[in-house]
């Protein structure tokens, strides 16, 4: 009797959800028909939340690494409703964080496709923080991430079709940033050492911005971390500034294709990049200001140790700049992969504070420094960043 009426019951749920299906015109077959690849419109994803005090530091500001943590997920998330797809994060240009968001404050983010190629998904991702304000929101950031089947090969992504003016505007910008990126490597991929030879008399002067960022998230992977020092057996002195973090990548950190979260990878990163960054202050309170270029490289497996290295690499009287390199380590077959690159900017919390300066002790060191004075006169001249000689 007791097995009667749980077929009896599961009947009628069934007759009662195929008959709603034919009032509302949803399809209730069980199995989901993969829609054909062709043209769709893009998705958009709301994602809002409360600075709490697990998300925030000592200070009572919200942490960088958890703003890229939301971003990764609302980005991803667009990203796959638009390719019915897992999708990996590729990168992600830099950002400006010219306010702390305090605790108890509301964080609204949305992330919206805005341009796709064969095999890649540019997802645009604004946030605001606190009451509605009219104009440009608070932050503006672009990332650009990669479709992949079961068994981590590429797929054919299905082209977005802008319709509103925004969204052909925003097309418009992913066909430019692609066009950039296809320029920015030379036959012997070698990083462009100055953007500006690229299009050269080629763009109009309100597309530079969008050169400039684009440009940004490539970071030379000619440059050698001052960890890999060519004389690393001669003594050397180790700064202290210098973080090595390392964080076991369990399956509870793993995404839906079986490596680590974009997103989390990401927070460990800005973590490490923070205490390199408090490290070198002292007791001179800084923050968060800008991500200046964030590139991933490869995924992280599983059952890998991520090792997060970070260092000082740049100092002005009004901010310092960190390098995080990320490298998953195989103890079983001894092996080493390096995953990711960024750079994390920092400025004093009291304005009228003033960083030490930085003292380059190896050739390494001047070229990393030399490489983050061109990006922060770039940043300088679309207006993110102030003139340390004003």
């Amino acid at each position: 009797m007791f097995c009667v009426d749980i077929h009896a019951s599961y009947a009628a749920v069934t007759c009662r959800t195929r008959v709603l299906g034919i009032l509302t015109g949803m399809n209730t077959n069980r199995r989901a028909r993969r829609p054909n690849i062709g043209v769709r419109a893009g998705s958009e994803v709301h994602l809002d939340e409360w600075v709490a005090p697990e998300v925030a530091d000592e200070l009572g500001f919200l942490r960088a690494g958890k703003i890229l943590e939301w971003m990764d997920v609302a980005g991803a998330l667009a990203a796959t409703r638009h390719c019915r797809r897992s999708v990996v994060t590729a990168s992600i240009d830099g950002m400006e964080l010219h306010t702390p968001i305090p605790l108890g404050e509301r964080v609204a983010m949305t992330a919206r496709v805005a341009y796709t190629s064969p095999h890649s998904v540019g997802v645009s991702v604004t946030m605001d923080h606190g009451e509605p304000h009219p104009g440009a929101p608070g932050l503006e950031a672009y990332m650009t991430f990669v479709p992949i089947d079961r068994k981590g090969r590429t797929v054919p992504v299905p082209q977005f079709s802008p319709e509103t003016p925004a969204e052909r505007s925003r097309f418009r910008e992913g066909e430019l940033r692609r066009e950039f990126r296809r320029r920015a490597l030379h036959p012997n991929l070698t990083l462009v050492s100055d953007p500006t030879e690229l299009v050269e008399g080629e763009i109009e002067e309100k597309d530079w911005p969008l050169l400039v960022r684009e440009w940004m998230t490539r970071l030379p992977r000619y440059l050698r971390m001052p960890w890999e020092r060519a004389d690393s057996q001669q003594p050397r002195t180790r700064s202290r500034s210098y973080m090595h973090k390392i964080e076991p990548v369990r399956v509870g950190s793993m995404n839906f294709h079986g490596t680590l979260y974009g997103g989390t990878l990401m927070r460990w990163s800005e973590v490490s990049a923070t205490l390199s960054a408090r490290a070198f202050a002292g007791r001179v309170p800084v923050r968060c200001t800008g991500l200046h270029g964030m590139c991933f490289l490869r995924p992280v497996e599983r059952d890998r140790f991520a090792h997060l290295r970070s260092v000082v690499v740049h100092s002005t009287p009004q901010s310092l700049t960190s390098l995080v390199s990320v490298q998953s380590e195989d103890p079983e077959q001894g092996s080493y992969v390096e995953n990711l690159r960024a750079f994390f900017t920092y400025a004093p919390l009291d304005e009228d504070a003033r960083m030490p300066a930085l003292e380059c002790q190896s050739d390494e060191e001047l070229a990393l420094f030399k490489e983050v004075e061109k990006r922060m006169e770039l940043q300088r001249r679309l207006g993110g960043l102030p003139d340390p000689a004003a």
